[in-house]
């Protein structure tokens, strides 16, 4: 069902629009292609929540939530007991972003899976829904919430708004209400009541309470979503009231006619979401591959290399913030320790995220040999064509005076460079190993791949 076929009469707000529209979305209108990348979305968010469940981060939610949330049906990722349902949402969407190592749209500049996923699951545990109604659901949830960010543009985003946080709870919303069966009027309230308390301001990112952030979107979501089921409402002009969401978080701008494409146009098959190769920011991606490459192709050992220049776009640097890390959380928004660690490892893996090492003199010393440049002319290439995204040009000076360049126009993992089902299933078996046996891992992975299959999503996690 496209949001048009929805009657003029019956749309007097944003939330109204996204709750007609999500209420009345089947399984039956989700495209083949659409499902399978939705399932590509699922397959890796598990995967790194999975990873994630053993980050102190992560840890210490679990922690919180057995110390603050009640018991319930909903599984924790990497948690001895099941939890209610906002505690669920809450850990493992903490899990879930906390290695930065999940996907992301450039549509709204948001990691969507990593907030409305751990929603989703946990409303369809405590309902019993199956894996059809789950897919379903979170199919719904991340194009609104697509839809959203680009109706609000990217301004939001520049504007200093963390928009995982901000949006994610919108999508959170719309994902849990669909599992629970709301009415378009229960979800309605569902969006409104999120709106109303979302929030995320950029200066969260690079500190530990990012991740945080992110399972407090879902978490959100989840307790919108109950609520308005409880009978709670909220006001309709949530987004519309001179002191809404749209004038205070949007500075009035907005353009409803995205909200128009839902239906018709999906980012699931149409501009997609970027998987990464590696668990850090997705700004640092073609700078590590291009040196990882470089490196092997010039048969460069570590000690060969003595300096290393890195061309990325102003963009990229506004991410990439962090010249000398002091934590883990800064260590993955910085391109010396991300550079200098792919220097020294030929790779960058969970392992490489631990405080003692960052604060290791041999790290320390090799970021020193990394310079960043930012380049209008990568930012002229990146606005002149769509096969380049977030590109890096990288020189090494080696100890004989040699120089070696490689550039990246869009790393691996970005639509314009999808990775391959091959590569995802191999990024999932690694971050799942961190925990699961090899086959424990391979038998999820098949849950996930044929996730519309289930007869309960509680099936999902049993090995865990």
């Amino acid at each position: 069902m496209s949001i048009d076929a929805v009657s003029d009469d019956a749309v007097a707000s944003v939330a109204a629009a996204l709750s007609q529209w999500a209420a009345g979305y089947s399984f039956e209108d989700i495209p083949v292609e659409v499902a399978n990348e939705a399932k590509r979305c699922l397959l890796d968010a598990t995967g790194v929540a999975i990873a994630g469940s053993e980050h102190p981060i992560a840890i210490l939610l679990r922690d919180q939530v057995s110390a603050q949330y009640g018991a319930g049906p909903c599984s924790i990722i990497g948690g001895e007991a099941p939890a209610s349902p906002a505690g669920a949402a809450l850990a493992n969407g903490t899990a879930a972003h906390v290695l930065d190592f999940d996907d992301v749209s450039y549509e709204g500049m948001v990691h969507a899976t990593a907030v409305v996923w751990p929603a989703v699951l946990a409303a369809a545990e405590l309902v019993a829904a199956n894996g059809r109604d789950s897919l379903t659901a979170f199919v719904a949830a991340v194009e609104a919430e697509y839809a959203l960010g680009r109706a609000f543009t990217h301004d939001l985003f520049w504007r200093g708004w963390w928009t995982t946080g901000l949006l994610g709870a919108l999508g959170a919303a719309v994902g849990a209400s669909k599992v629970l069966g709301a009415t378009p009027d229960t979800m309605q309230q569902a969006i409104s009541i999120a709106a109303c308390q979302t929030s995320g301001p950029y200066v969260l990112v690079g500190s530990p309470v990012k991740p945080v952030a992110c399972g407090r979107a879902a978490e959100l979501g989840v307790q919108a979503a109950l609520l308005a089921e409880a009978g709670m409402t909220a006001p309709e002009d949530a987004f519309e009231n001179p002191h809404g969401l749209i004038a205070m978080f949007g500075d009035g701008t907005f353009q409803p006619n995205e909200l128009e494409k839902l239906g018709n146009r999906y980012v699931l098959s149409t501009s997609r979401v970027a998987f990464k190769r590696y668990p850090v920011c997705a700004g640092a991606q073609s700078g590590i591959e291009a040196l990882v490459g470089l490196m092997q192709d010039e048969a460069l050992a570590s000690d060969d290399v003595v300096g290393i220049r890195c061309e990325v776009t102003p963009d990229v640097g506004h991410y990439m913030a962090y010249d000398r890390p002091q934590s883990v959380s800064e260590a993955q928004f910085s391109l010396p320790f991300c550079l200098a660690c792919a220097a020294i490892h030929g790779d960058i893996s969970v392992s490489h995220l631990d405080e003692s090492y960052i604060q290791s003199a041999h790290i320390r010393e090799r970021m020193k040999t990394v310079s960043v440049i930012h380049s209008e002319k990568l930012a002229a290439e990146e606005a002149a064509s769509l096969d380049v995204h977030q590109p890096a040009r990288v020189t090494v000076l080696t100890r004989d005076r040699r120089e070696a360049s490689a550039f990246i126009p869009a790393p691996t993992g970005m639509p314009a460079n999808p990775m391959s089902d091959a590569e995802l299933d191999a990024k999932f078996i690694d971050a799942a190993g961190h925990v699961l046996s090899a086959a424990e891992a391979e038998r999820l992975k098949r849950r996930l791949r044929s996730f519309e299959t289930l007869a309960s999503t509680s099936e999902l996690l049993r090995d865990l």
